[in-house]
């Protein structure tokens, strides 16, 4: 069975879809049919699978997505125009929200490839009574209308943002979906933890957090700052720990500082959970799928 991974264009989340599929490169575009109608996707990577394997991650073959097409002109074409279509129908809604007088943030509009329905996103402190509104918006568009309340993670991941450390946020970059981040994460990587410092974009713990947690690992079996070791060249203090570059500065006793890879500090079977850790974090080949596109605390309404 051939599984293609694919990015939604307006959550930049993934999902899965099934077909029979030759050879399609990163980045090339799809036709994918959704619950929420026909969609011209991202392809993110191609896997060949055995049904059994499906089950491993708690999915069924019926739950995937068939694949329509390999994305004709036509198709991209109808995509463009789809594109500014959304950006008119995004000042309507504006304009209806202003007059309904609504406290919310609307973020970004999206229409299917056959406008089958229109999708608009908003950020908002409370939750937000706009039945009236939809109903508004489905006599002017003449179309099937969601409205979706999606988190400010969720927000800076389909707009993007500039993070910190000069580069585009982790979550509009490469990152599939959020997972849960603590201090602990900051402590584990020898940082205060101080949440203002180590707060992104959106005002949350930033992401890098948690996708370094697996490199970060190793820091339980290695010595501490300042404490006496035994090392091939003779006994010595522990001066720095570099988990990345996976280095251990000791300074020996007679004054000379050496820097030793940090297997001379583990048991073979510390090396190799280590390891093991690793593989779980890049084997990533189903993680965060999702049906709906957005995932995470929303609320919707249809009309």
């Amino acid at each position: 069975m051939e599984i293609v991974k694919f990015k939604y264009p307006d959550t930049e989340k993934t999902g899965l879809a099934k077909g029979e599929v030759k050879e399609l490169p990163y980045g090339s575009k799809v036709v994918v049919k959704t619950e929420r109608g026909l969609e011209l996707v991202k392809v993110l990577k191609i896997y060949r699978v055995e049904p059994e394997t499906l089950s491993k991650f708690g999915l069924k073959e019926e739950e995937l997505y068939p694949m329509v097409r390999p994305a004709t002109e036509e198709d991209k074409n109808k995509f463009l125009s789809n594109l500014l279509f959304s950006e008119e129908a995004l000042e309507v809604c504006k304009e209806k929200i202003k007059k309904h007088g609504l406290e919310m943030k609307l973020v970004k509009a999206y229409t299917t490839l056959n406008k089958e329905r229109i999708v608009f996103y908003f950020t908002a402190k409370n939750r937000v009574d706009f039945r009236q509104l939809v109903r508004d918006l489905a006599a002017h568009f003449k179309t099937r209308i969601e409205l979706r309340q999606i988190g400010v993670r969720d927000e800076v991941k389909m707009v993007g943002a500039v993070g910190m450390c000069g580069r585009i946020c982790c979550c509009k970059e490469f990152i599939d979906c959020f997972q849960s981040i603590s201090l602990n994460l900051a402590k584990l990587q020898g940082l205060p933890p101080n949440p203002a410092k180590l707060s992104g974009t959106c005002g949350r713990l930033m992401c890098c957090l948690k996708f370094e947690e697996a490199n970060y690992y190793i820091r339980q079996f290695l010595p501490e700052i300042n404490q006496e070791v035994e090392t091939p060249e003779g006994k010595g203090r522990v001066v720095d720990v570099n988990v990345l570059l996976e280095r251990v500065v000791v300074e020996l006793e007679e004054g000379k500082k050496v820097e030793l890879p940090i297997q001379t500090f583990l048991t073979k079977e510390q090396w190799e959970e280590y390891i093991n850790k690793l593989k779980e974090k890049v084997d990533d080949r189903f993680s965060c799928f999702t049906k709906a596109g957005v995932i995470g605390n929303e609320s919707n309404q249809e009309s």
